[in-house]
């Protein structure tokens, strides 16, 4: 697991490099809504329908996460295919 982790993040890191700066400026604001819903989710006073409805917006925003990325896939070599 703690592998695993560690290749997202070595690949994510390589993304970042390569990324245009309209793909990474939404990708760093699609991660700030993430965090923010997150926070929310984690809120004691949220409500059961709010969490739900949270769940849904984290869903959407990490296929957006998705669509943007898989512009920018990063073969072993680390060459983009941008």
């Amino acid at each position: 697991m703690t592998n695993e982790l560690l290749d997202n993040a070595i690949s994510i890191n390589r993304l970042l490099w390569v990324m245009d700066d309209e793909s990474f400026d939404r990708l760093f604001q699609v991660s700030k809504a993430h965090i923010k819903l997150v926070k929310e989710h984690g809120n004691k006073d949220t409500t059961f329908e709010r969490r739900q409805a949270i769940m849904d917006e984290v869903e959407s925003l990490r296929l957006e996460r998705d669509s943007i990325t898989q512009g920018y896939e990063i073969n072993s070599n680390g060459v983009d295919s941008h």
